[in-house]
C-alpha cells in the first residue's frame, strides 16, 4: 500500500501542470517621445485586479481598457495640454487598449495587443514581455503617421516631437 500511495505521490509532481496563470494588480501604460529639446513621458496608472491566464485555446481570455485620454499625466499643464490635442481627445475621448492571447514557454511570455487610437486600430502580435521584479513589461514603437496623427511644433516649429513614440505597457504581479 505504501509503494502505491508513493508512486500516487510522485506521478502527481511528475505531471502536474506548471502555473498557467498571473494575478495583476496595478497596470500603467506610458508614452514616451523625444523633442528637439528634450524628452517627456505621459503615464496612466490603473489599480485594479485582473488574471492572466497562459496558453490558453480560448482566445477570450483579455484584458481590456479605455483609458482617458484626459487622465494620463505628462508633467505639467502644458504637455497635458499638447498631449490631449495631439491625440484629438475631444472627437476621441479614450484610448483602448486590449491584451489578450497569453503565451508563456519557459522564462519568455508574449501577448496580442490591440491598440485603438483617435478612432484607428492596430494589431501586434506576440508582443514579446519581459518579466523582472514582480512587473510583465512590454514596449512597442509606434509612428505618428500609423493614426494618421501630426506631431504638435511649437515656437514657430523651433520646438518638433519625433515620428516615433514609445508605448509601454507594465502589469505589476501579485
Amino acid at each position: 500500500m505504501r509503494v502505491f500511495g508513493l508512486i500516487l505521490v510522485l506521478t502527481s509532481v511528475l505531471f502536474s501542470t506548471p502555473k498557467d496563470y498571473m494575478l495583476v494588480c496595478t497596470k500603467q501604460f506610458t508614452v514616451q517621445g523625444t523633442t528637439s529639446i528634450g524628452g517627456f513621458e505621459c503615464n496612466y496608472d490603473m489599480n485594479t485586479k485582473d488574471t492572466l491566464f497562459f496558453n490558453q485555446p480560448d482566445k477570450t481570455k483579455k484584458i481590456s481598457h479605455s483609458v482617458p485620454v484626459k487622465n494620463f499625466g505628462c508633467g505639467n499643464f502644458v504637455l497635458n495640454n499638447d498631449f490631449r490635442k495631439t491625440l484629438k481627445e475631444k472627437e476621441f475621448p479614450t484610448v483602448k487598449i486590449e491584451l489578450s492571447d497569453f503565451k508563456k514557454n519557459n522564462n519568455s511570455y508574449s501577448c496580442d495587443l490591440t491598440l485603438n487610437l483617435v478612432g484607428k486600430q492596430r494589431i501586434y502580435k506576440n508582443l514579446p514581455l519581459k518579466f523582472d521584479k514582480n512587473y510583465l513589461v512590454g514596449n512597442i514603437t509606434l509612428q505618428f503617421t500609423d493614426f494618421n496623427l501630426t506631431p504638435p511644433k511649437k515656437m514657430g516649429g523651433m520646438v518638433k516631437i519625433k515620428e516615433e513614440i514609445k508605448l509601454t505597457v507594465s502589469l505589476q504581479t501579485e
